[in-house]
């Protein structure tokens, strides 16, 4: 996915993988914009994610609002 007026497109660091009781998979990440440090978290399904640096999309007005694009 590539940036766009209203989202852009960054790298996020995963600051942690935690296996769910139903066999999903929550990853806490944190990615940079600016001065400021953004901190979310994603549910998927169980898989491996080899690096610890992914690509992160986010909306340009608030970042707060993004998700991971994982391999």
């Amino acid at each position: 996915m590539a940036c766009t007026e209203t989202t852009r497109q960054g790298m996020a660091h995963i600051t942690q993988r935690k296996l769910k009781a139903g066999g999903s998979l929550l990853i806490s990440y944190q990615f940079k914009e600016g001065e400021t440090l953004f901190t979310d978290s994603m549910e998927i399904a169980n898989r491996i994610i080899p690096h610890d640096s992914v690509q992160v999309v986010y909306a340009a007005g608030n970042p707060s609002k993004s998700h991971l694009i994982l391999p």
